[in-house]
């Protein structure tokens, strides 16, 4: 199974036409029932909410015995800065961008907690990282030193921890993936395996 799985409606910015067309099965916000969604806001479902659905996805797939790649997109750390109250000790009234990420990163913790319980999860590679870093929109140069954006690669059972720092771009992600996968492919990739000799 192939899911784009997203907070919001994937019609904006055209992202089921791109998904939908590279091969991935939509879950976005009109995937969810009532029930599912705790908070949201104009962006979307909060993270904990596309999280939970994320393991309800995994958990069926796995169940229909069908491996699974999801690529999963959270938009908590969009302004407005709002999520669910008594989550973390930064109350959704401040609209910070503090807040917010501090709830990004309660809601990722509380995901890796239960995926973690999951029979799915011992062979599972699970990548955190980042599309783009704050106050990125409309600016004509960029500073190069505020736009590092950190990458967590986290399968315990496959990969031992480190810290990896060679400069790289969000090109080289899916190389260094497959690498990590010890999956031979051909392609037109322009990036490369971030961890090979």
């Amino acid at each position: 199974a192939v899911k784009y799985i997203y907070a919001g409606y994937g019609y904006f910015d055209n992202m089921n036409a791109f998904f939908s067309r590279n091969g991935f099965e939509i879950v976005d916000r009109a995937a969810f029932t009532k029930g599912e969604i705790e908070f949201a806001n104009i962006w979307g479902v909060c993270d904990g909410d596309l999280l939970s659905k994320t393991l309800r996805e995994a958990d069926a797939d796995f169940k229909a015995e069908k491996p699974f790649f999801y690529m999963v997109m959270t938009t908590t750390n969009h302004r407005p800065f709002t999520y669910p109250e008594g989550k973390i000790d930064i109350p959704p009234s401040a609209q910070s961008r503090r807040g917010a990420l501090k709830y990004a990163d309660y809601a990722i913790g509380e995901f890796l907690k239960e995926a973690r319980k999951k029979p799915w999860f011992k062979d599972t590679v699970l990548v955190i990282t980042g599309d783009h870093c704050a106050n990125s929109a409309g600016k004509t140069e960029m500073p190069v030193q505020n736009y590092h954006i950190p990458l967590l690669v986290y399968s315990p059972a496959h990969i031992k921890p480190a810290v990896v720092e060679t400069l790289s771009s969000q090109v080289d992600l899916a190389p260094t993936v497959l690498g990590l996968l010890n999956v031979s492919y051909e392609s037109r990739f322009f990036g490369r395996d971030m961890l090979a000799g």
